[in-house]
């Protein structure tokens, strides 16, 4: 009856420290998803031209990638207007 009890309790601290990250995983995988739903690919020359006039592709470019590389998110999901904390969850 003891080890009962004591397995009942084991499992019950683990379900109540799995669970937690198991939400936290699911609900950023929404949020990655919704954001690609609302941002489809965009190639380069797309994003160029958002950036306007004034910056200079290969600085666009750069930036482009080095904020995929940081963020995981896929090279043709970043857009100039992409947030980094709202969008990306970067903090």
């Amino acid at each position: 009856m003891l080890g009962l009890i004591i397995y009942g309790t084991l499992l019950l601290i683990i379900v109540l420290l799995i669970v937690p990250f198991v939400l936290l995983f699911h609900k950023e995988q929404i949020a990655k998803r919704d954001y690609l739903v609302k941002h489809p690919p965009l190639s380069d020359e797309e994003f160029v031209q958002r950036c306007g006039e004034n910056v200079p592709p290969e600085v666009a470019l750069k930036v482009r990638r080095m904020i995929s590389d940081f963020s995981g998110m896929d090279y043709e999901h970043i857009y100039p207007e992409t947030r980094l904390f709202e969008d990306l969850d970067l903090c």
